[in-house]
């Protein structure tokens, strides 16, 4: 993992890590290196791994731990769950385009509880308001990682006129697609899982596409077209591939 990344890169994300984060200090290590160990499955990625983590002071390990602890998805699994639940992912899209009120485009992820660095569910937003006339964007509002209850995520549910019913509404809706985020652009944002600090996601076109956007859209690397109005999207994080990782797994 840490080969991927540049000396400069790792250790300013290790900096972030130390400000921003604080490890659960009632986890046991132990038990948690036997199963990331067993997430790892060869000996030769698992002799890398204990290099790295042997050779680092307390905060290289808490977060090599951390970063190995992170949910992991796959391009199979994504296939998987846009063949096995479309019409729920389309009633998901089109139940929130009736949610977001005129004018405004909405982004929302639900980000779960996390036992390793203790903190709560919580909730990112983005919110565009569009000029009706031109619509060119007069304002963008985005927070992240707003805690349930709290002023801020209040503050823009108010904007939009939501109230708790309205979340957990989007929140089940989201949970029967087996999907965490959404957005109500005119090619429709479905975010599928994390996978580390990547993220798996589909876009969703109201009509199947022609040879021209297949083309714009199945570059290989951001984007692959899957069938119909259907394309595959990854989205590479600080750390690992920038492109969807090779082969189906």
């Amino acid at each position: 993992m840490i080969r991927l990344l540049s000396l400069t890169t790792f250790f300013s994300i290790l900096t972030l890590w130390a400000t921003a984060q604080k490890f659960n200090p009632s986890i046991n290590k132990d038990s948690l290196l036997k199963v990331i160990y067993q997430k790892l499955g060869s000996e030769e990625r698992i002799k890398e791994f204990k290099t790295h983590y042997n050779s680092g002071n307390k905060e290289v390990q808490e977060f090599l731990l951390f970063m190995r602890s992170m949910p992991q998805s796959s391009k199979k699994e994504l296939i998987a769950n846009i063949d096995n639940n479309y019409d729920k992912i389309h009633l998901l899209i089109e139940s929130f385009r009736k949610l977001v009120p005129k004018g405004f485009d909405v982004f929302i992820e639900f980000q779960p509880a996390n036992n390793i660095i203790t903190t709560p569910a919580n909730i990112d937003m983005r919110i565009e308001y569009l000029n009706p006339d031109n619509f060119n964007s007069e304002e963008i509002d985005q927070k992240w990682k707003m805690e349930y209850g709290s002023a801020e995520l209040d503050r823009m549910c108010k904007k939009l006129k939501w109230n708790d019913g309205t979340l957990k509404e989007i929140k089940q809706l989201l949970d029967d697609a087996h999907c965490i985020s959404i957005d109500n652009n005119a090619i429709a944002g479905v975010g599928f899982a994390r996978s580390g600090m990547s993220k798996y996601s589909y876009r969703i076109f109201n009509h199947n596409l022609d040879r021209e956007e297949i083309g714009k859209y199945n570059d290989g690397c951001s984007y692959i077209f899957h069938k119909n109005n259907i394309v595959l999207q990854y989205g590479g994080g600080a750390v690992g591939p920038q492109c969807f990782p090779n082969g189906v797994d």
